[in-house]
Order: C-alpha cells, then structure tokens, then sequence
C-alpha cells in the first residue's frame, strides 16, 4: 500500500534540503580537494596564526614573571603588589587558553604545536597554573589580603582539552 506525498512536503525538501545538501557539499569539496596553492595558503596563515599566538603567549607570561619579581623584590609589598600578579597571572592564563583554543579548533600549525607549544602547555596546565593559585592563598594569608578565589579546572577547558589531546 503506497500512499501520496504531500505536496509541501517537495516544497519544504526543494526550499531547505536542497540549499543545506549544496553548502555541505561545497564544504567537503573544498576540505578534500583543495589545490597545492590553497593547501600551502592555509599552511602559512596557521603558521603565522600559531606564530602571533606563541609571541602573544611570552609578552603575557614575562608581564607575569615580572610581576611575580616585582614582589618578590619589594622590600614591603603591599596590596598593589599582590594586585599586579593577580591580573598578569589571569593575563597570562587567559592568552594560553587562547592559544589552546587555537590549537583545538585547527588553526594553529601542526609542527609548531608538537615542537614549540605543547610543552609550555603541560607544564603550565601540570604545574603553573595550580601553583599559581596556591602561592596567591599563601601571599594573601601572609600579608593579610582577602583572596577568595581558587583554583577551578574548568575555567581553563581549553587548556586541559589540550593536555588530554596531545598529552605529553
């Protein structure tokens, strides 16, 4: 027993499948045969990408190092001081959870990522960045300074994503 189409139902398929099934098949088109030049084109932009990434990276992690100097330096730190490492230190995570997310999403050079990136990565995800929030607790209780935050794994996905990834 065959029963008759309706007729929106062609309408529908012509208006909203044909237009979705054409945009995926171009897509695919132009993932699996790309030509040398556009292959070579996506190769430098993810270079240069994971190039400014990484230089991005290092201005944010010396404004934290300097930071964590300055302090350790100052013969009477104070809240400024304790302020300043805080926000480098968030600067400097949030840039590599940026850097990570490049990483995750394709767009960053594949050599650079395994012989550049991914060990700054594992070692700030494995020791920096836990640290980071323990040495914070133990400035503010030594010195008298409110400091409520602590350390939550999932406020750097990215980050962690990468490590479980690319685990070194």
């Amino acid at each position: 027993m065959s029963t008759e189409a309706d007729p929106t139902t062609f309408d529908l398929l012509k208006d909203f499948g044909l237009p979705i099934l054409t945009g995926l098949a171009g897509w695919f088109g132009n993932q699996f045969w790309m030509s040398k030049k556009d292959r070579k084109d996506l190769e430098q932009r993810n270079y240069e990408n994971a190039k400014s990434l990484r230089d991005d990276h290092d201005k944010a992690y010396d404004a934290y190092t300097k930071a964590l100097a300055d302090f350790d330096a100052a013969s009477n730190a104070d809240l400024t001081n304790f302020v300043e490492i805080a926000r480098a230190g968030d600067q400097y995570f949030l840039q590599l959870n940026f850097l990570c997310a490049a990483i995750m999403s394709g767009k960053v050079d594949a050599s650079v990522r395994d012989d550049v990136l991914l060990a700054k990565i594992n070692a700030a995800a494995i020791r920096t960045l836990p640290d980071h929030y323990k040495t914070l607790a133990h400035i503010s209780k030594k010195h008298g300074f409110s400091y409520p935050s602590k350390f939550r794994r999932e406020d750097y996905i990215a980050i962690y994503s990468v490590v479980e990834k690319y685990g070194l």
